[in-house]
């Protein structure tokens, strides 16, 4: 519905609310709305003194691999659950893709303290129960956010040098551990985002884009280590990067100009990748492909926000 502004005194401008809002939330004169700002959005709702609900999630672990449990797990923090309640009925928890077996509950601790803003409060081999032991603030989105990039940048980077190095342990441990941190701060993100009930969704896109980049790096340096890559899926790596730095530059500093050099470095990288049709390894062809992608992807998310 559309309101018509009008103007109180030399520099108040007032809009009614509307009676059926009004009446629906009992607000009387003199009564307090709270008044949020989100981009070219209001948001006005009721000043209220009861306690919010406190949002628990429930999961029951029978005959789950690593990777259903991270699911489960991943979706019950994303969701913003103050408390995660899980209960195990499995001694051990298979992970196939690394051909290992855990005891479920030192793996179940492993992944929640991944979980920020959140703390273990029961620890049983039949029962975990963590949460949430810090308030969420909308304005540490941004923070965050700059973090994954960050954190991103030192991936490519440490995987360039191992791989011109040939340095498979290095490798083997970027593929075990340097997504980690990646993901713990996609999931706060998401979970601020949920929270705060932040309805942006190039946003929440571009958080799911740069969640990609790093899965990506994950798998070259499992590929690599297996495998040497030549010198020019190397070279390719190096524009992959430069390429997601391009991207970066242009989600914090949206220009023409920067878009146009984002868009011909990735043509070139594209017929680049194009032309090499016989490597070591296409798997991580692949996945420098796939980091294209999910690089155009956010800048479109980006340039998306500019039509909002």
């Amino acid at each position: 519905m559309q309101r018509k502004v009008h103007r109180i005194g030399p520099s108040t401008l007032m809009v009614s609310l509307p009676s059926s809002w009004v009446k629906r939330h009992k607000i009387s004169k003199g009564d307090a709305v709270q008044v949020e700002e989100q981009k070219n959005t209001l948001v006005i709702a009721p000043v209220t003194t009861r306690q919010p609900q406190h949002k628990k999630a429930s999961i029951l672990l029978s005959s789950a691999t690593t990777s259903l449990a991270r699911y489960y797990l991943a979706a019950a923090y994303r969701s913003g659950a103050d408390e995660i309640h899980i209960e195990c009925k499995q001694q051990t928890i298979a992970d196939p893709e690394r051909n290992i077996v855990y005891q479920t509950d030192p793996f179940l601790k492993l992944a929640l303290e991944n979980f920020l803003g959140m703390e273990i409060m029961k620890y049983t081999p039949a029962e975990v129960v963590a949460r949430e032991i810090t308030s969420i603030k909308q304005e540490e989105l941004e923070n965050i956010m700059r973090r994954i990039f960050f954190t991103l940048t030192i991936t490519f980077e440490d995987l360039i040098q191992h791989a011109k190095m040939a340095d498979h342990e290095a490798l083997n441990y970027l593929y075990q551990h340097a997504d980690n941190k990646v993901n713990a701060f996609v999931d706060y993100c998401l979970r601020i985002m949920a929270k705060t009930s932040n309805s942006d969704q190039s946003l929440h896109a571009s958080i799911l884009h740069l969640e990609e980049i790093g899965d990506a790096l994950k798998y070259i340096a499992k590929q690599i280590a297996l495998k040497k890559t030549d010198k020019r899926t190397h070279e390719l790596l190096v524009e992959a990067k430069e390429l997601f730095l391009l991207a970066e530059k242009y989600y914090y500093k949206p220009a023409q100009e920067s878009l146009e050099v984002f868009d011909k470095r990735k043509r070139d990288l594209r017929k680049n990748i194009n032309r090499l049709h016989n490597v070591q390894d296409p798997i991580v062809l692949m996945k420098i492909n796939k980091i294209m992608q999910q690089s155009g992807a956010l800048v479109r998310a980006k340039l998306m926000q500019t039509f909002l």
